[in-house]
């Protein structure tokens, strides 16, 4: 466990500054947009290329990718001949959307306005190019993790945030304000793929064209493509219902999501992220690492999902009620972080067992899992966002996490220690019992934080009295 906890706690560290500096992003968005029209059409704009994101740099292309490349010997000429066929891809998608920018609402907001339409399409034109930079970041981000390299690439994504927030600061300049910063988020792309070249180029990859061995990775990227997309088909129904309930849902939505996706980022995903080239390289091991993986994501994602949903409404308050972004705001948004904070070590858990049937080539067992998830997700979407509004979708989508993460135990049927979850269960319990006590007290933001930190120290304190291994092994870390 203790390599996969370095490996895992220098991916989240990275992450955690990424995400940190996104939430500032978001801060400021809030601040000068709040949640109307013009952030709306922003959001939707970019979600298109961020669904494209997470199925290549999250989904299909590291757990299609990094099994062959290991298998290959770190092929030079297989990692460019990916380069080559999906470069051809994602150029030609461009275009598309260049020429054809009104898909992009149709598709993601539906149930907008005329104006938000117009607006979200001159966005899609500005934000498409992203794809691009963000694929071939995806190519060198694989190559590395495959190289035990976690740290440089989970903290790339921060130079998006920073062009996002430059392209806010100086959005005064420009006649249209939101256009400000989507062209920050399109040059932010290009510099996280520029930040990873001189990384790539030292463990010695060269690009040189070439198709050689595709076949073989694109019979077990589709799959797994297919799998992201479908899953990806989540957001575009959760979008589209929010659309439909009026201006200002899609952007407290994503507001509450951007949150939710912090402790998911820095926990969830660096467990799943860390594991799948250890199983791979290690493969003798492969039970064990997956025990330790589950092991970790639950003591770390229980506890975060405790106290964002206890402290869901004040840490609304605290990041983002200011400018332009009002207490009624706040109610909306903070509601819908509670009901997403639910699914936390629901998804962790789903990501980290699909990661385990990508290191043995099976794309097959989590597609069938996601399937599951978008039929629960699209019936709940309409039957409980129509009936419970915004937050009903985000009930939806923790209901589905559950459903996907059930049918992958089910399959896979991985060891769990029931007494660590036990133990960890207890300690979350005892933290959010002595937090929500402590709460009452006062409503200031400073106290806030305060809360913040308080349960932090309960939560460790209590795994002390509890002896969790993983404290142990995380104080060891420090020492070293």
């Amino acid at each position: 466990m203790t390599q996969m906890l370095k490996y895992g706690a220098l991916f989240a560290i990275a992450t955690f500054i990424s995400r940190v500096t996104g939430l500032l992003r978001d801060i400021l968005l809030a601040h000068k947009f709040g949640a109307g029209i013009e952030f709306d059409a922003y959001v939707v704009a970019i979600s298109f290329p961020f669904l494209l994101r997470r199925a290549f740099a999250e989904g299909a292309m590291t757990s299609a990718f990094v099994p062959l490349y290991n298998e290959k010997g770190k092929s030079n000429q297989f990692a460019s001949s990916v380069i080559t066929v999906l470069g051809i891809v994602t150029i030609s998608l461009t275009l598309l959307i260049e020429i054809f920018p009104q898909i992009v609402p149709i598709l993601l907001s539906s149930g907008a306005n005329d104006e938000a339409k117009i607006l979200t399409s001159s966005l899609a034109r500005i934000s498409i190019p992203f794809v691009i930079f963000i694929f071939l970041w995806a190519v060198l981000y694989a190559i590395q993790n495959s190289n035990n390299i976690f740290f440089v690439p989970a903290l790339s994504p921060t130079l998006m945030n920073v062009g996002v927030i430059l392209g806010t600061l100086f959005a005064d300049l420009l006649n249209t304000k939101i256009l400000g910063p989507t062209f920050g988020f399109t040059f932010g792309g290009l510099l996280m793929f520029i930040s990873l070249v001189p990384g790539s180029r030292r463990i010695g990859f060269r690009y040189r064209p070439s198709v050689k061995g595709i076949g073989e990775f694109l019979r077990l990227f589709f799959p797994a493509l297919l799998a992201m997309t479908v899953s990806e088909f989540n957001v575009l129904i959760d979008i589209n219902v929010a659309s439909l309930l009026g201006p200002g849902n899609v952007s407290a939505m994503q507001y509450a999501n951007r949150f939710y996706q912090l402790p998911f980022g820095v926990f969830g995903v660096a467990m799943a992220t860390v594991v799948l080239p250890m199983m791979v390289n290690e493969s003798e091991k492969f039970e064990k690492h997956l025990f330790d993986s589950i092991k970790l994501s639950l003591f770390l994602t229980v506890p975060s999902m405790a106290g964002l949903m206890l402290l869901s409404k004040r840490l609304i308050v605290l990041i983002y009620q200011h400018g332009a972004f009002t207490y009624q705001d706040t109610l909306r948004t903070s509601v819908v972080l509670f009901f997403y904070s639910i699914g936390l070590p629901l998804y962790s858990i789903m990501a980290v067992l699909s990661r385990a049937c990508h290191a043995r080539k099976d794309m097959k067992t989590p597609f069938k899992a996601t399937v599951i998830s978008f039929v629960v997700n699209g019936v709940l979407d309409f039957l409980l966002g129509l009936t419970l509004g915004v937050a009903g979708i985000a009930m939806a989508t923790s209901v589905a996490g559950f459903f996907g993460m059930v049918y992958l135990v089910y399959k896979i049927k991985p060891r769990f220690d029931l007494i660590h979850l036990t133990k960890v269960l207890l300690a979350s319990t005892v933290m959010v019992f002595i937090l929500s006590i402590f709460s009452l007290y006062n409503q200031s933001r400073l106290f806030t934080i305060l809360l913040v930190l308080l349960g932090v120290a309960i939560y460790v304190f209590m795994c002390k009295l509890l002896k969790l291994s993983e404290l142990k092994e995380l104080f060891r870390l420090i020492r070293k």
